[in-house]
């Protein structure tokens, strides 16, 4: 759950306070459930909130594995000859 403070009119308060008396609940309970009826019937529409493209390509090198080197550490890496 997320809390949050909702700023509503002086007007919607009395409202809110007067109707939560009469169905005898709480005026929390009955502001969450206009907020999420109403949130809910606003935003039914939206099949899914578009992703935020990414500024970068993907990188090529991902899930790649690192080059092993295998040789012994007294060896030289390039040879000589």
């Amino acid at each position: 759950m997320i809390v949050t403070n909702v700023k509503i009119s002086q007007k919607a308060q009395e409202l809110l306070i007067k109707v939560a008396a009469e169905k005898r609940k709480s005026v929390e309970d009955l502001a969450s459930e206009i907020l999420n009826e109403a949130i809910e019937n606003k935003f039914s529409g939206i099949d899914r909130i578009p992703e935020v493209e990414k500024e970068y390509p993907p990188n090529p090198l991902a899930n790649k594995q690192p080059y092993a080197y295998y040789a012994n550490p007294e060896e030289a890496a390039i040879p000589l000859e």
